[in-house]
């Protein structure tokens, strides 16, 4: 990446000090640069919030090499290794969001806990969320998160961060303001199946299964008892006679537009497509949208992303520069993680890899060892740059 600090008002050794950091790719040498001293610490701050779409390459939080019970290391993909870092989560907790750092956990009474496992911090307990249809086999009590993400960094806002929850075994939404002590329940009669959610221009969008996208502005319920709905804007009208994609995904691309991707997967036929067999293809769709109403206007299938590469999962869905990592990411690629929370896999988490839109191909990114079969799958997580 070429940077420009011609017009800047920084100290010889501070310009020094930045394109270094142009030239080191991987997350992990950026929290090491950062890591000498607080002066280093600022700059590298500085660097990342002056170029937000080429620094935000997302790790993948996996299993420690011992197969610990308390612990998990990260997998770098710039430079295609694990380090040795022993990041306290416990084993048994599946990862039910990944959102500016912290992970989200729920437990057998539908309470969900924020942790940052890079920061000495006290995990965020948030009230309990009231289930439409919980998993009857309670100790399959995961299956009923789907999906947790945030609106900012608690630790920046700690007053002025929004949570949103896909939950129950429908797919339901609710979304909180931190502070309060219940959530606020979208309609689950007319709108349920959702997989991923995210924010964007002032307004919360969230997509299911099925195609439908509907959005709405944050307006908070007054009842505990959770009776009160809030009934979302269609976006984009999908249904049951639409084709179904196991995983659907909403993400910012680096030019500011919405895109819809759709994650299809395969089952095995001679087990009644019970047992599934991984991702068998992606669709990219950019969305237009109506910038009074966030109407959409029409949709476009990209054949092509551009210099994007999306990162998709249980994470935040992100986009990052494919000419800035052009020596270590693959164009035109979509690199997902196992993301299903169903009870639906034989042989435990194994469905990660990278797509191609262009060519339809699949690569790899990390080969997931068999031994890890009875641990939570990986996740992409992006670390902050200051550790404690």
């Amino acid at each position: 990446m070429e940077s420009n600090y011609a017009n800047s008002s920084f100290t010889t050794m501070e310009l020094a000090l930045k394109f270094v950091l142009d030239k080191l790719e991987d997350r992990i040498d950026h929290v090491r640069f950062g890591a000498v001293c607080k002066s280093w610490c600022s700059i590298v701050k500085i660097y990342h919030q002056d170029n937000p779409s080429v620094t935000n390459v997302p790790m993948l939080m996996v299993p420690t090499k011992r197969k610990s019970r308390t612990e998990r290391s990260l997998y770098s993909v710039p430079a295609g290794r694990v380090y040795p870092f022993q990041l306290p989560l416990r084993y048994n907790k599946r990862c039910c969001g990944s959102s500016h750092g912290w992970v989200a956990t729920v437990d057998k009474n539908n309470v969900v806990s924020l942790l940052n496992p890079f920061k000495k911090l006290a995990p965020i307990y948030l009230p309990r969320i009231i289930p439409i249809c919980s998993h009857i086999d309670r100790s399959l009590y995961e299956c009923n998160m789907g999906k947790v993400t945030l609106s900012t960094d608690p630790i920046e806002r700690p007053k002025d961060y929004v949570v949103v929850a896909i939950h129950s075994m429908r797919c339901c939404l609710a979304f909180m303001k931190a502070g309060q002590k219940f959530w606020t329940y979208v309609d689950p009669i007319d709108y349920s199946c959702f997989t991923d959610v995210t924010f964007y221009k002032g307004r919360v969008y969230v997509i299911n299964r099925y195609k439908t996208i509907v959005s709405f502005k944050l307006r908070y319920s007054n009842d505990p008892s959770g009776t009160e709905k809030l009934v979302p804007n269609i976006v984009l009208e999908g249904g049951y006679h639409k084709r179904y994609s196991h995983k659907s995904y909403l993400v910012k691309s680096l030019e500011g537009d919405l895109w819809m991707v759709r994650r299809f997967l395969g089952f095995d036929p001679d087990n009644d497509y019970l047992h599934c067999e991984g991702t068998e293809s992606f669709k990219v769709y950019k969305l237009e949208l109506n910038p009074q109403n966030g109407k959409l206007l029409q949709k476009l299938r990209l054949r092509s992303l551009g210099d994007n590469v999306l990162f998709v999962g249980c994470n935040d869905s992100i986009s990052v520069s494919a000419s800035y990592f052009s020596n270590c990411l693959q164009k035109d690629s979509i690199y997902f993680a196992d993301d299903n929370n169903d009870d639906s896999y034989p042989h435990g988490a194994f469905d990660l890899g990278i797509y191609n839109v262009k060519d339809e191909s699949f690569g790899y990114h990390y080969r997931y060892n068999p031994s890890f079969r009875r641990m939570p799958p990986p996740f992409w997580i992006l670390p902050p740059f200051v550790w404690d």
